[in-house]
């Protein structure tokens, strides 16, 4: 735990500058308050005597006390909201850009509204780390103070109400570890709501599909209920905190003044020092109560910061982000020599998988589903590594090259297209940001979506919503291969990206992927077999093991696998 706070305060202490202004003016704040408890004990003692004169004096002099605290306070809560701002933006560019390296077995490993949750729920609960600073120096400022002058006043009277704060101390600390541990519960349902609304908002065809938007309702219904049932029982705490200090203050409040007036009667005090003695007592009681809330605000953002820490910027980067090898000048030769990929339960995905691609091959991967296709490609793309084996990319250990590097000379159409909220122009160009529009149009044109592209309201300036939920889905495929054509890559990976494409388009997305052979590598992954029959060659696979390579017409003569897949697929597209 002090691994997380040590850290925590790094992001606070970057923030040093508006911090120490905001703390300059917390302490000329307090100074003053001290000094108002010396207008009233003026202010009372110019009434006793009658001196009119001194009381306008002192009343006017209040004015332009008050006057000068505004300014200290301002500062205070302004500077101090700098520094809790500043904070946070740079608290969550860090978490961003850590999660932007994070391999994808991480995000398999975990739901995507439980990791949005601690940007958007965790993060904004350490704005009261800053406040932390100011209350871990204002309040022990306070007190200080403030019984420096109590003692001053009267210190048979001070130390009557010293008696108090060991029972104050009491309290805090134990309701402090109470709200500690109900603070990391409410922050854990929190991120469930956040995911189980990321879920179904992102599944909502499905949802209404099936007719289960009750099931769902109940299913929200019943975290909203764990996430309200915690947060009461942390309030409950924290709500029992404050009157149970405040009623122990006003026992040695009752005893002051029993004492403080037998005082006044003996003439060992007036009555203007009795009431400031009352006033800085006050601002003292205050300041302790501050300090219970400093542990409970400590404790929960400690919680915070150790889901952030644990859940976020702990987790280890890509390992294939650590090779320094630069492939600017790619050619496009690809070598798996005895690669197998084990998922964490165990079973094999890859089974001892070996072939050579050589530049400008185009590459058709047949078999399946659950065939290890996909899982192929993940590793060629640096995703995972491989368990057993080595993969090389121009002779080249994938391990010793920069990922980025291979990533940035590769284009990929994916099997699930994803579509940002922009315009077709942006989407196209999302790989190659300074496209040109010619270029954007050449590429769309390839990809045979030109044509409806131009149907659209503003043709290429039209907005696509949330995952090109204005297309469908066969343009969102040809939105996507234009994307990973535009960047004219020397290694073109299409990952069952014509599955939703009818005949004709299938028939020119094959024309322009031909024209590309000899200058790329083309692999295609396809589950209608149609798509790479025009292939150099074809691997088969079956149950992660590489089981037959050749070109279409050879392996239909062998009569094998291959064979029996491709009767099967023209069954499939017959029914």
């Amino acid at each position: 735990m002090e691994n997380y706070e040590r850290r925590l305060w790094r992001y606070v202490r970057a923030q040093w500058r508006p911090l120490a202004v905001a703390l300059a003016c917390s302490a000329g704040a307090t100074l003053v308050t001290l000094y108002i408890g010396d207008m009233i004990k003026r202010t009372i003692d110019a009434m006793t005597d009658g001196d009119v004169h001194r009381l306008n004096m002192v009343c006017l002099t209040v004015v332009g006390v008050f006057a000068v605290k505004w300014f200290f306070s301002y500062g205070q809560v302004y500077y101090m909201s700098v520094s809790a701002q500043r904070m946070l933006a740079s608290l969550r560019a860090d978490i961003f850009a850590h999660l932007q390296r994070l391999p994808l077995s991480f995000f398999n490993k975990r739901r995507v509204g439980a990791v949005q949750s601690v940007i958007i729920n965790d993060v904004p609960v350490l704005q009261s780390g800053v406040q932390l600073v100011r209350d871990s120096l204002d309040s022990p400022l306070r007190i200080i103070g403030g019984l420096g002058v109590v003692f001053f006043i009267n210190w048979r009277l001070a130390l009557l109400a010293c008696l108090c704060l060991p029972m104050i101390a009491f309290v805090i600390s134990r309701i402090g570890k109470q709200i500690r541990s109900i603070t990391h519960l409410t922050q854990g349902s929190l991120a469930n709501i956040t995911a189980v609304v990321e879920e179904v908002l992102a599944g909502i065809r499905t949802i209404k599909s099936f007719a289960m938007e009750d099931r769902e309702i109940e299913r929200f219904a019943q975290h909203n209920r764990n996430v309200l049932e915690t947060t009461l029982k942390g309030e409950r705490r924290r709500a029992r905190l404050r009157p149970t200090v405040e009623m122990i203050g006003a026992m040695g409040i009752a005893a002051v003044l029993w004492f403080g007036g037998q005082e006044v009667a003996a003439r060992k005090m007036t009555t203007g020092q009795l009431f400031q003695f009352l006033f800085v007592l006050q601002m003292v009681a205050q300041a302790a109560n501050g300090i219970g809330n400093i542990h409970v605000t400590r404790k929960q953002a400690l919680s915070a910061a150790e889901r952030i820490f644990r859940e976020a910027l702990d987790a280890p980067l890509e390992r294939a982000h650590r090779g320094g090898l630069k492939v600017d000048d790619l050619q496009g030769r690809i070598e798996f020599q005895n690669v197998s990929f084990a998922y964490p339960d165990g079973s094999l995905a890859l089974d001892d998988v070996s072939f050579v691609v050589e530049p400008g091959e185009i590459i058709g991967l047949v078999g399946r589903s659950g065939s290890g296709k996909s899982t192929l490609v993940d590793l060629l793309l640096g995703f995972y590594e491989p368990t057993a084996g080595r993969i090389l990319i121009d002779g080249k250990d994938l391990k010793e090259i920069d990922i980025e590097s291979l990533r940035s000379r590769a284009g990929v159409a994916p099997q699930h297209t994803v579509l940002f909220v922009a315009s077709v122009a942006d989407n196209i160009a999302y790989g190659k940001p300074g496209a040109s529009r010619e270029e954007i149009e050449a590429a769309a044109r390839a990809a045979h979506a030109h044509e409806f592209i131009e149907r659209l309201p503003d043709s290429y300036d039209s907005l696509l919503g949330d995952k090109g939920a204005r297309l469908s889905g066969g343009e969102n495929q040809r939105i996507a291969i234009a994307r990973a054509l535009l960047r004219d890559p020397k290694i073109l990976i299409l990952d069952e990206a014509t599955s939703a494409l009818d005949s004709v388009s299938e028939r020119l997305i094959q024309q322009a992927i031909l024209e590309g052979k000899g200058r790329r590598t083309t692999i295609v992954i396809a589950h209608r077999l149609s798509t790479v029959q025009s292939a150099d060659r074809l691997l088969a696979l079956d149950r992660g093991r590489l089981v037959e390579t050749g070109a279409h017409a050879d392996l239909l003569a062998k009569e094998g696998y291959y064979a029996r897949l491709y009767r099967s697929s023209l069954v499939e597209q017959a029914i």
